[in-house]
């Protein structure tokens, strides 16, 4: 298992490029079961490749940026913004079987927990 898992890397969400744009956190819904998590972020306007996801040592960092973008009439539909959040998760994750998709402004991360953090049921025997 990889302490670190880097899901995606753009070039275009460099530092310098981010502090020109209002940082905001998206609403997130995080759903937790014996598996693992389900990690829902609202970022309406997002394109996949303005998506930077990391994790590491219990860390998801999730960053994204959307562009300022018009209705074709002259009129901004969405204002350019930065969406920032990150989470700390209490066991480990197996970060090689962390899945994200991006549908319709809606990023779903599945994050997986790592074989010996799961619940196990354990046997009693009898002498």
């Amino acid at each position: 298992m990889s302490e670190s898992n880097q899901l995606q890397m753009t070039p275009r969400n460099r530092p310098q490029e981010l502090q020109e744009l209002p940082v905001v956190a998206p609403a997130v819904d995080i759903f937790e079961n014996a598996e693992g998590y389900l990690l829902r972020a609202d970022l309406p306007g997002v394109q996949r490749d303005d998506v930077d996801l990391h994790y590491e040592r219990g860390e998801l960092r999730l960053q994204a940026r959307r562009e300022y973008a018009s209705s074709g009439k002259g009129e901004e539909e969405f204002g350019g913004v930065v969406f920032r959040r990150a989470f700390k998760f209490p066991e480990a994750l197996d970060a090689d079987q962390i899945h994200a998709e991006l549908t319709d402004g809606v990023l779903e991360l599945r994050l997986p927990k790592s074989p010996e953090s799961r619940p196990r049921k354990i046997e009693v025997r009898v002498h």
